[in-house]
């Protein structure tokens, strides 16, 4: 039998590469199954691809946040000292997680509007500009930061000059 290593790449495969393939294996016991009843699971070639690229980019994301982890119980023993503040800890905390806290404000005010409508001459008569602005009108935030919840309409003044 060849040693695995030897077969890295396509040309040395002694079964020729198939992405469709089924494959049986058995499940590693503590996983899926009991150590008494052995379980076989049937997959996909590529999803078995895509499941070991997937645990490969958790294993690493793993690792990094293991760094960070233990770069943060090094901070915690420099913030435990009395002469830091509430606010240097916070502070700290913020810019060690690249972090930017905010917080979130109602904001209440008053927005004049002035409207152009071109209305057909048999209609001018049954015209309800309330009615129109309601329907027609809207307010809206070009800024991912600001989101109107809530808006009303008080008084629509028509100037028929």
């Amino acid at each position: 039998m060849k040693d695995i290593s030897e077969a890295v790449t396509q040309d040395k495969l002694e079964v020729p590469y198939n992405p469709h393939m089924l494959v049986t294996y058995k499940a590693i016991a503590g996983t899926y199954a009991e150590p008494e009843s052995p379980t076989y699971l049937t997959d996909k070639v590529t999803d078995i691809e895509w499941a070991l690229h997937n645990m490969r980019a958790d294993k690493d994301a793993y690792y990094k946040l293991r760094a960070k982890i233990s770069g943060l119980e090094e901070q915690v023993i420099e913030w435990a000292n009395p002469n830091y503040d509430k606010d240097e800890v916070i502070a700290g905390i913020c810019e060690y997680f690249n972090i930017n806290p905010t917080k979130e404000v109602t904001v209440t005010g008053t927005i004049s509007y002035e409207v152009t409508v071109s209305i057909p001459l048999n209609e001018v008569e049954d015209f309800d500009a309330d009615y129109l602005l309601w329907d027609e009108l809207s307010l809206d935030s070009n800024s991912s930061n600001i989101s109107v919840d809530n808006w009303t309409l008080d008084s629509a003044d028509v100037d028929w000059g």
